[in-house]
């Protein structure tokens, strides 16, 4: 008798295989194992892990991140699932199953499969038996995939998510709460808060928006000639987290290069200038230009009157709702070209006067803390 050994593998080191409607990145394969083989099932945004049945094994699914739906069915009886972070779905042996990414940013979850005794066996190997049902996956993506729109709770809940690229192989949707709330409500009925160590999901009543396109010209020529000055946030038409009572109006301030931040640091007590004369609290910040092509970031809208955005200030709402989730769908592009994404972190870096070589990994997160924290300002 062979003796096996243990496994430590980390959920972003596994060997990838990309079956194009999804990928599996196996983290324990079947040939290490006696009966058992460990994977991470990765699933694009709207995407579906086409449908499929085993006769050789039963799986156990764990979610780690996203909104899924996963669907079982045997002869006549059927059986669908929302899924969340932390939930477990059993498929016992001879049940179709698939699941389908309910998120933007996607879905990922654990597969453990646990191979019955005296059954033979489909595959001697992970990569062999991958290889063998991508044929079936194949005919499934050539045939493409039907259109699934995104709700508004989608759109919200892809903008609140990080993503995590400390590797080039596999990117991971972090989710940063296991509020149900934030996961399945509409986001104009909460808004998250923190009291001390506590997350809260409080209910609100969305109000309407203060900030008019009068108000921006007025905000524009308090500032004008100086750094571009962009809405983000609830006030911004193109949120889909409309404000509530006590909101805050959210300006950032535009910068490029290094050299730029003087002016951008007039722009911010220029700003200061006009506090008073808005009905909301006035919250200012400072946003380093490439960072506008992220999740985070997809509301943000220019107060110069002669933006083409400001087109957004009289759009009609389904108008408004299709351009963020254009918006959004573009932004995890970007998320996932690494390429990209490594050269706006290392110009992040130089921008802040932090050594590189000092770095350890870093990851994208949409708990954004403005430039207003450096040195320079200060």
């Amino acid at each position: 008798m062979s003796f096996l050994v243990p496994i430590h593998a980390p959920a972003t080191r596994g060997e990838p295989f990309d079956f194009r409607t999804h990928a599996n990145d196996f983290l324990v394969k079947r040939e290490q194992a006696r009966s058992t083989e460990v994977f991470l099932v990765r699933v694009p945004g709207l995407g579906t892990v086409p449908g499929h049945v085993h006769s050789d094994m039963e799986q156990t699914f764990v979610f780690l991140s996203g909104v899924g739906t996963a669907t079982l069915r045997r002869a006549g009886d059927q059986v669908s699932y929302r899924c969340l972070p932390g939930d477990t779905v059993f498929v016992p042996v001879g049940w179709h199953h698939s699941v389908a990414a309910d998120s933007l940013e996607g879905v990922t979850y654990v597969t453990v499969n646990a191979f019955l005794p005296d059954t033979d066996r489909v595959g001697g190997t992970a990569i062999a038996h991958a290889e063998e049902v991508n044929t079936a996956f194949a005919a499934a993506f050539a045939a493409g995939r039907s259109e699934r729109q995104p709700d508004e709770t989608v759109l919200f809940r892809c903008a609140e998510t990080a993503f995590r690229r400390d590797d080039p192989v596999g990117a991971l949707a972090q989710d940063f709460t296991s509020l149900v709330t934030t996961l399945t409500q509409a986001p104009e009925a909460y808004r998250v808060e923190r009291i001390g160590p506590f997350e809260i999901a409080r209910a609100v009543t969305p109000v309407a928006a203060v900030l008019s396109r009068s108000l921006a010209d007025e905000i524009h020529a308090a500032v004008a000639g100086l750094a571009p000055v962009v809405v983000e946030g609830s006030q911004s038409p193109l949120s889909v987290k409309p404000p509530y009572a006590g909101s805050d109006l959210d300006l950032l301030v535009m910068v490029r290069r290094p050299e730029e931040l003087p002016v951008a640091s007039k722009t911010v007590r220029a700003l200061d200038g006009v506090a008073d004369r808005i009905p909301v609290p006035l919250a200012v910040g400072m946003v380093y230009q490439p960072w506008l092509a992220l999740p985070g970031f997809y509301s943000a809208v220019s107060i110069d009157p002669g933006h083409e955005d400001r087109r957004w200030f009289s759009a009609a709402k389904p108008d408004r709702l299709a351009e963020a989730t254009r918006r959004l769908k573009a932004s995890l592009v970007t998320v996932h070209d690494q390429t990209w994404m490594t050269e706006m972190f290392e110009a992040t870096v130089a921008l802040t006067g932090l050594d590189h070589d000092l770095v350890r990994e870093w990851r994208v997160t949409p708990r954004w803390r403005g430039l207003d924290v450096l040195e320079p300002l200060r």
